[in-house]
């Protein structure tokens, strides 16, 4: 520790943010990594000048083995050393040392002029094992603003980038301190590229790396990083990034760091604790007050008053409006203050502009008027306007230290919340936005997004109704992070959905702990993670950047961590829309084995190309002579089964159950083109068109329901056909039953289900 500090200690002296290769590699060192042996020549002891090779670095050639010596230039204005003729290769004489030595210094004078030549690093070159990828990788060590410290470890060399791109981002792995070993089990499991290092091949009888060991350097590296970290105040520096590119694999089984850059700062970040207690208060709040609902006209604070007046969860005559002029809004009474509330309410709705928004916040922490506040309007941080955030931050950090603990905030920029049987804030009109009432008391929906929050609701209504829709805007209090922390002793919440913009400070860290944490007590979070660009311009001098971009980091620790992330929003309402309705059917033993039946042909051939992470079961001799018996003869009585359109309801659903009752079938997908007039399901026609009747007994979809209540296996449907069968797939739904109108999404989010 005393070394590191002492080597940053120097460079900050010396006016510098980046690291001297020489610099690099004592830090290294000092984590235990394999460096080659090096030797400093400083430029004011002659280069130029002098006919003789300085007596240190005499001793050094003494003292190294190497056959073959490299020279680099040490300057911080140099990065790329081979681009300015800042690298060569020498002998061991004094007068190939020389002659090199001489060369760099005049090339890298011409076409590097003006740059700050400190001098020459003398470095032993260490022979790789030839012949084979696993000669190059890349080590590195960055602290991300969310997520802390973070390794990455993948295929090196000149040819980094060009790896990245011909395995899809696959030629790496990202992993966190204290999970080295989770992470790289994972990805030998499912990367090609970390197979061939680990494990046995036709290149290599024995594996190239040794895991344990390579997982022990990695993590004391991940160790030296957490304790030159943004979160450790006691140390005045962090450790930005190391990278090593390439790490060469030698001979004699060293892993050695033949190249390094870094970099460090005195940035550290403090992360503020609230009294997150008080969410209570936030979702089921008994005393409200509204500031910004308007006497005259129709604005989003009269909206969210009208809302809470038809609340269920507040108590009679504890529902309030600021309003210096009306004694009444819509029959609710006023205060000409907040000052004024005749009690300390569980929630204020803030909603008016930014100015006046701030003196409301600082009023209440200040004076303990409130336990929790929502925060409705822009116009802070997001349009430039930090110092009323800041100003509002102050406030309410100031007052966490009065008895109290001074009161929570969601928002600003948020749509408010919808807390089930309780309250609604959205200041949308229950006409464009009504909520009946559905099955989801075991879901919560947490959204940086209000207007994504609204399509949720609006595409699952009457289907999932969650407990808690949370539209968190700005985070300038409580971040996604707290939320998941609220509900993590909650065992009826099994389902936590949130869909991210991006994260505070090393608050991604904290989502991933809690994340494991949740998936370890069987509860399972789902994200969507918007904003996937690149670091951009910082891509182009560092090979992790291009590689492991922030949406990498993100999406890697979050799968990690056990989270089911989902790609497009619409794998993400599938994912939420099948963990919610099936959460009390996921096989506890990892089951994956589908059985499948429809009657298209086409949906057979189609899904076999898309079971994602399933596999097909294998049904036993006695399934297959009960689907024989019950199919038509012209039928496919296999899985995935074809009943043909011959297949009546009867027929169909009497192989459905056959192949739900076989022990090798952990979930069922069925999927009934419903235009065939053998299959019953649609709604009776009054002027006797035809004679289906679909909420009769022994009708397709009342069938497909008894079934479903019948096991405790996942089922899910695909009805692939128009508005003429909405009815039916509502039935379903309703009912408890997850429908898609597309087969393969049915079996994407079955294959979540029974892997994520």
């Amino acid at each position: 520790m005393k070394q590191v500090e002492s080597i940053l200690s120097a460079a900050q002296a010396d006016d510098r943010t980046a690291l001297f290769e020489h610099e690099v590699y004592s830090i290294l060192g000092a984590a235990g990594i394999d460096v080659p042996r090096w030797v400093f020549w400083p430029a004011e002891q002659g280069v130029l000048d002098t006919g003789a090779v300085p007596p240190m670095v005499q001793a050094f050639v003494a003292d190294t083995p190497a056959e073959r010596l490299v020279l680099k230039i040490v300057s911080p204005q140099i990065l790329h050393k081979s681009d300015v003729g800042g690298l060569a290769f020498c002998g061991r004489q004094s007068s190939e040392i020389l002659a090199a030595a001489r060369r760099t210094w005049d090339e890298t004078g011409l076409r590097s002029p003006g740059s700050d030549r400190r001098g020459l690093l003398l470095v032993e070159r260490v022979p790789a094992i030839s012949g084979t990828l696993a000669a190059e990788t890349l080590l590195s060590v960055k602290q991300d603003p969310a997520f802390g410290t973070v390794l990455v470890m993948g295929l090196g060399g000149l040819l980094t980038e060009w790896f990245g791109k011909l395995s899809g981002g696959q030629s790496t792995v990202v992993m966190q301190p204290g999970a080295v070993s989770l992470a790289l089990e994972q990805a030998i499991a499912t990367l090609p590229a970390f197979s061939f290092l680990f494990r046995p091949s036709r290149q290599h009888a024995t594996p190239p790396f040794d895991f344990e060991r390579t997982v022990l350097r990695i993590e004391a590296l991940g160790a030296l990083a957490v304790r030159f970290g943004p979160a450790s105040p006691e140390i005045p520096f962090t450790i930005d990034e190391l990278e090593m590119n390439p790490m060469l694999l030698a001979g004699d089984g060293r892993w050695v760091a033949v190249d390094g850059v870094g970099s460090f700062s005195d940035v550290k970040t403090r992360v503020p604790r609230r009294p997150l207690k008080k969410i209570t208060n936030l979702l089921r709040p008994r005393s409200v007050v509204v500031v910004g609902a308007s006497g005259r006209g129709m604005n989003p604070g009269r909206i969210i008053l009208r809302n809470l007046k038809l609340s269920d969860g507040v108590a009679y005559g504890h529902l309030y409006a600021v309003h210096p002029k009306e004694e009444t809004v819509d029959g609710i009474p006023c205060v000409k203050s907040l000052e004024a509330l005749p009690e300390k309410v569980d929630l204020a709705v803030i909603a008016i502009p930014a100015d006046g928004a701030r003196d409301s916040i600082r009023a209440i922490a200040e004076k303990d008027l409130a336990y929790s506040i929502i925060l409705i309007p822009g116009g802070f941080a997001e349009t430039g306007e930090k110092g009323l955030e800041a100003e509002i931050i102050a406030s309410l950090e100031a007052s966490r230290v009065n008895p109290g603990g001074g009161p929570v905030l969601v928002g600003g920029n948020c749509l408010g919340i919808v807390s089930k049987r309780q309250y609604n804030t959205f200041f949308l009109p229950h006409y464009k936005l009504p909520f009946h009432d559905a099955p989801g008391d075991n879901l919560v929906c947490i959204s940086q997004s209000g207007a994504y929050l609204v399509t949720v609701s609006s595409n699952l209504d009457g289907i999932i109704f969650p407990r808690a829709s949370i539209s968190y805007g700005n985070q300038m209090d409580l971040t996604v992070s707290d939320f998941l922390e609220y509900y993590l002793d909650d065992d009826t919440t099994k389902v936590l959905a949130c869909y991210v913009e991006g994260f505070k400070p090393l608050d991604g860290e904290r989502f991933v702990h809690l994340a494991r944490e949740l998936r370890a007590r069987g509860r399972r979070v789902i994200a969507f993670k918007a904003g996937k660009t690149p670091l951009g311009a910082k891509a182009a001098q560092s090979h992790t950047a291009s590689l492991a971009g922030d949406y990498a980091v993100t999406r890697s620790l979050m799968q990690q961590a056990g989270v089911v992330v989902a790609e497009t929003l619409n794998m993400f309402e599938d994912y939420v829309k099948v963990f919610t309705m099936l959460s009390n059917r996921i096989p506890g033993d990892g089951g994956r084995r589908v059985a499948i039946i429809s009657n298209a042909g086409f949906e057979c051939s189609t899904v076999l190309d898309r079971l994602y992470n399933l596999e097909l079961a294998s049904l036993s001799p006695a399934t297959l002579q009960r689907l024989q018996n019950c199919l038509p003869e012209i039928a496919h009585a296999d899985n995935p089964i074809d009943a043909t359109p011959m297949a009546t309801t009867k027929q169909f659903m009497e192989a459905a159950a056959a192949m739900l009752d076989d022990p090798t079938v952990d979930a069922l997908l069925v999927s009934p083109v419903p235009v065939t007039p053998a299959l019953d399901n649609l709604a009776p026609d009054l002027i006797g068109t035809h004679s289906e009747n679909m909420y009769a007994a022994g009708s397709l979809p009342q069938e497909l329901v008894r079934l479903f209540h019948a096991t405790n296996k996942p089922v899910v449907v695909a009805v692939d056909s128009g508005r003429l069968y909405d009815d039916f797939v509502q039935l379903l739904q309703r009912n408890g039953i997850p429908v898609w109108r597309k087969i393969d999404r049915a079996s994407r989010a079955l294959s979540a289900l029974m892997t994520g």
